[in-house]
């Protein structure tokens, strides 16, 4: 009696969709299979790392017409595009009795109104070969029940692996709405530990570079010398080849290096990973990313030549804005237009930053300006004193906030249950993302505040208390600069007058004209503060005209 053939077939699934039996145990449970049945093996093939939901090669005409199949590969980065093991077995079915797998997932495990499996069914019906399974037996494709069965058997499978992804992406949102990174901690400086409490830990030496970089971010150093910098002081600490511009932007926006980190509605939240173990402030970061953030982005810089005023001052007669230019020690503001087009009226707007011989009489626009700089101080405590009184709206705030949230937790356990459908459950929790963002930002925001508002008085009050420091010129050219940024929008020059935007409204100063110099007035001032607070203090100027 002539032997029954059959081919042996073993898929390995890519990890994305279940875990399966390693190939090689499935080849040997299917050839113990083929034993026990006295079959004769003619052929042994298998795909590694492979989805079950592919095609076999050659089906090309067949996937055109698959619109699930492609909606499918569209929205998943799959390595492989096709099974060429199972196209194998398909060219050697005519010659077989029996196709053996270990179980009919290994052959498909088709997506939603795919073709796939009558596909395959189709070449089995068509060859009278029938499907021997180590798990489940023996099935024929031909036979109505059997592949009713099998479709019945897909469909709960494929909805079985939806569910299991939604389960294990709701579990990594509860995990990083917690506080905790969910895939462990990647970023420069920071070294996962694991464990049940996921422990982190700061590696001493890259927390040098890390501290590096913040600190000549707030000071206004040039990006590219900040990074070549970081390449002379510290290129044994780096991972790469180099530290490059992308590396220093990943380190200055890391809400994790002060403490916070972004949950899955990317709110701001603490990292319970890093409690006690900042490497900068909160103040810190948040500066830092407002400087690589906005418009000081655009400012050419030079190491050696600092240009505050570069991008406010604009010409009074055409608009355009005015650029920086150097007399020896002297250094000055013209108009573009003179450059480019000549213009005789623009040149009435050059105005001078610094005096090399300062009179009694007159200074340079750096000095002149100063006090103006104080408004700056005055909108911090503005600022300050406005998060604070909002202390008492933080219990309804975070009211609001949990009741959102529970009502995304309630649409994902009914989705999971199947009384709502995926398409429902995403609408719900899209319209509350932004909800949830803004109002744990305002949460963070008034939290802070309230927690610093000690060392924010004491800072303010220092501040103050050297105001002499900032009206005779002796601040840090980083430290002016910032606070010029803060209270002065835009400064339009004209022969006589300067017209100052500040973040309170309009100012005019005049410039002291003598003769052909067109120069800016001194000034006396005094600070009045009739009491301990300083929202009650003032600041006299009086600018001195002959």
């Amino acid at each position: 009696m002539l032997k029954r053939k059959a081919i042996i077939y073993a898929r390995q699934s890519s990890g994305k969709e279940e875990e399966s039996e390693s190939i090689a145990m499935q080849l040997e449970r299917c050839r113990d299979l083929a034993h026990k049945h006295h079959l004769e093996v003619i052929g042994q093939f298998s795909d590694a790392n492979t989805s079950g939901r592919l095609y076999p090669d050659g089906a090309e005409n067949v996937i055109v017409l698959d619109v699930a199949y492609q909606k499918w590969y569209e929205k998943n980065s799959i390595e492989k595009k096709s099974r060429p093991g199972l196209r194998k077995v398909l060219n050697m079915l005519p010659l077989a009795d029996l196709l053996i797998v270990y179980d009919m997932t290994r052959l498909y495990r088709p997506v939603q109104n795919s073709f796939l499996q009558s596909y395959i069914d189709s070449q089995l019906v068509e060859s009278r070969v029938r499907v021997l399974t180590v798990k489940e037996g023996e099935s024929n494709p031909s036979d109505f029940s059997d592949s009713l069965v099998a479709t019945i058997k897909s469909q709960v499978n494929d909805n079985q692996i939806k569910l299991t992804s939604e389960k294990s992406r709701l579990a990594m949102q509860k995990l990083k709405d917690d506080g905790f990174l969910p895939t462990g901690a990647r970023m420069f400086g920071i070294r996962y530990v694991g464990g049940k409490s996921k422990k982190v830990e700061v590696i001493p030496e890259k927390a040098e570079v890390i501290r590096f970089a913040f600190e000549q971010t707030l000071k206004l150093k040039p990006f590219n010398w900040i990074v070549r910098e970081m390449n002379n002081l510290y290129a044994n600490q780096v991972n790469g080849k180099a530290f490059y511009g992308t590396s220093f932007r990943h380190i200055i926006s890391q809400p994790f290096y002060c403490g916070f980190m972004r949950d899955s509605h990317g709110a701001l939240i603490p990292a319970r990973q890093m409690q006690g173990q900042e490497i900068i402030s909160f103040e810190e970061w948040q500066k830092a990313n407002e400087i690589v953030n906005g418009s000081n982005r655009t400012i050419r810089r030079c190491k050696n030549m600092p240009h505050p005023f570069s991008g406010i001052l604009r010409c009074g007669y055409c608009g355009a804005r005015l650029v920086v230019g150097r007399d020896g020690q002297k250094e000055f503001y013209h108009c573009l237009s003179v450059v480019t087009a000549g213009c005789d009226e623009c040149r009435k707007a050059r105005v001078t930053m610094n005096l090399v011989r300062s009179t009694e009489e007159s200074t340079g626009l750096r000095k002149a300006i100063a006090p103006l700089l104080s408004l700056a101080l005055f909108k911090s405590l503005e600022q300050q004193e406005a998060l604070t009184r909002r202390a008492n709206e933080l219990p309804k705030l975070k009211m609001l906030l949990a009741d959102i949230e529970a009502k995304i937790m309630t649409a994902g356990e009914e989705y999971i249950e199947g009384s709502m459908g995926l398409d429902a459950y995403h609408i719900i929790e899209q319209k509350a993302n932004a909800k949830i963002k803004e109002l744990r930002n305002e949460i963070l925001q008034i939290e802070n505040a309230c927690k610093n508002a000690s060392i924010q008085e004491e800072h303010l009050r220092m501040s103050f208390q050297s105001i002499d420091e900032l009206m005779q010129d002796g601040l840090e050219i980083h430290i002016f600069e910032n606070l010029l940024r803060s209270c002065i929008n835009e400064i339009k020059c004209f022969q006589d007058h300067l017209d100052i935007q500040t973040i309170y409204g309009a100012f005019t100063l005049m410039r002291a004209m003598n003769g052909q110099s067109r120069n800016f007035p001194r000034f006396t001032y005094k600070l009045i503060q009739p009491d301990d607070r300083l929202s009650h203090a003032h600041i006299e100027i009086d600018y001195l005209y002959g």
